[in-house]
């Protein structure tokens, strides 16, 4: 019996990350089309018009992350998934409970290999998941944890960085940059992505570029038009927009 051909969907915002996958890809049998994705929205949209028997779906995109597109698609319509993931420890956790496979970055390809294998048998014993779903989704709103540490890279080396220790963040065109006492280091994502996964009440939009950390404020002092200049520990000055200030000082 001809063993069907599987339509795959990769879906993260990083094209480095979806060649990778594509690389590793060409060297297995069983595969069919290969479709991408390069935000949460249009994954959501190829799921639902391409019905594709197995998408790898970073958590972490611009529009939607993984779990707001699982839940825009609906659990039932969802294919067999397999998550990527850089920094979520929290999701990491809620995938062990639920036994659903993941793919932390940075992978190599006997890891990828594996993945790849328990979902092809996932996928030809027909075994349905969308309770499963159902209850990593829960887990993960019952969680509610907030990002304690960042992976960032540096040429070849990766390493994290405590939430703790990060003073602001600032918008840089597709990406955001985390500014610590010593250093600065440029991540791909999105400021109302990271305002999110920010402990509230240690961080603070402060104006549609910069998020701040509460602790590593100095003084505040009036500027115009009711806005303010936030002066940092460093003697960095950032500005609060008075559309943000709510955001603050409710917090003070």
């Amino acid at each position: 019996m001809k063993t069907k051909l599987l339509k795959i969907l990769l879906a993260d915002d990083e094209p480095p990350a979806r060649k990778k996958l594509r690389t590793y890809l060409a060297d297995t049998d069983h595969i069919g089309e290969i479709h991408e994705a390069e935000n949460g929205i249009v994954a959501a949209d190829k799921i639902t018009s391409l019905q594709p028997d197995l998408v790898f779906l970073d958590i972490q995109m611009p529009g939607m992350t993984g779990f707001e597109v699982i839940e825009s698609v609906g659990v039932e319509n969802m294919p067999a998934v397999v998550f990527c993931t850089a920094f979520d420890q929290y999701a990491l956790d809620a995938f062990e409970v639920q036994a659903i496979d993941y793919l932390l970055k940075p992978f190599d390809e006997d890891r990828f290999l594996k993945a790849l294998q328990r979902a092809v048998e996932r996928i030809q014993q027909s075994s349905a998941h969308p309770e499963v779903l159902t209850r990593l989704l829960a887990d993960i709103k019952k969680e509610n944890r907030y990002l304690e540490r960042i992976m960032v890279s540096k040429g070849s080396r990766l390493f994290f960085v405590k939430a703790e220790e990060i003073s602001h963040i600032s918008a840089e065109e597709r990406y955001v940059k985390l500014h610590t006492q010593t250093a600065s280091h440029l991540v791909r994502d999105t400021m109302s992505q990271m305002e999110k996964r920010l402990d509230p009440n240690k961080f603070a939009r402060i104006h549609r570029s910069y998020i701040i950390n509460i602790d590593y404020i100095k003084e505040m002092q009036p500027w115009s038009h009711g806005d303010f200049v936030i002066i940092l520990k460093s003697g960095e000055e950032i500005p609060l927009s008075r559309r943000y200030k709510d955001r603050l000082f409710g917090r003070l």
